[in-house]
């Protein structure tokens, strides 16, 4: 079960923007290995920031997997992402996410994913959304996906569409809000072969979601 990301803090785009993001003269140049971007076929921008090295050869190797994704759920719900989007994500290790889990959502301990949906919906980048920021950790992204017996490169894949998910509004507070999530993310990533990461789990109640896989 994905154990986290409820939207947690509307950014403002003076606080949080690609590439902390800021379009100025500091802005990580075109042959910096930390910095990354994909740009799908229906021109949707994932800026990377790899803060945490590891992360590399999973980036490069999900790659082709993530951005189908992002392509397939604007498709999907049009009313979400009636056009171009734009997305930063840190890569980064558990002591970070940690830091930011308890600094947001006053919570102890490392967590897979974090998302922080942008608290402008009108907020542009040469014609994209700026729709927020994602934020994964090393080692428990790694842990989980050696756990459930999955490759490392779906177990990112269905992450980074889960907190693309929450970064377009849905939710997993309330059972009926996690129901309905949960079907999306299984037929989204069926649908590019990646077997349904909840096929096998038991339903976990909502007071209980934070705490497993």
């Amino acid at each position: 079960m994905i154990k986290t990301d409820f939207p947690i803090m509307p950014l403002h785009p003076v606080d949080m923007t690609s590439a902390e993001q800021d379009p100025d003269p500091d802005s990580p140049a075109a042959d910096d290995d930390t910095y990354h971007s994909w740009v799908t076929v229906d021109h949707h921008r994932f800026d990377h920031n790899l803060s945490d090295s590891r992360w590399a050869d999973c980036l490069f190797s999900s790659e082709i997997k993530c951005i189908t994704l992002i392509d397939l759920a604007a498709r999907f719900l049009p009313t979400k992402f009636p056009g171009p989007i734009e997305v930063s994500v840190l890569w980064t290790d558990d002591l970070t996410i940690a830091e930011l889990n308890q600094q947001f959502r006053s919570k102890s301990g490392a967590t897979n994913i974090l998302s922080f949906p942008s608290g402008d919906r009108t907020a542009f980048n040469e014609g994209r959304l700026f729709m927020g920021e994602l934020v994964l950790g090393f080692e428990t992204v790694m842990s989980e996906a050696k756990v459930a017996g999955i490759a490392e490169q779906d177990h990112t894949a269905h992450l980074v569409l889960h907190g693309l998910l929450h970064l377009a509004g849905f939710d997993h507070i309330l059972d009926d809000e996690a129901a309905e999530m949960e079907k999306l993310e299984s037929y989204l990533l069926t649908e590019i072969g990646i077997a349904d990461p909840y096929q096998d789990v038991t339903y976990t109640p909502v007071q209980a979601r934070d705490t497993n896989l």
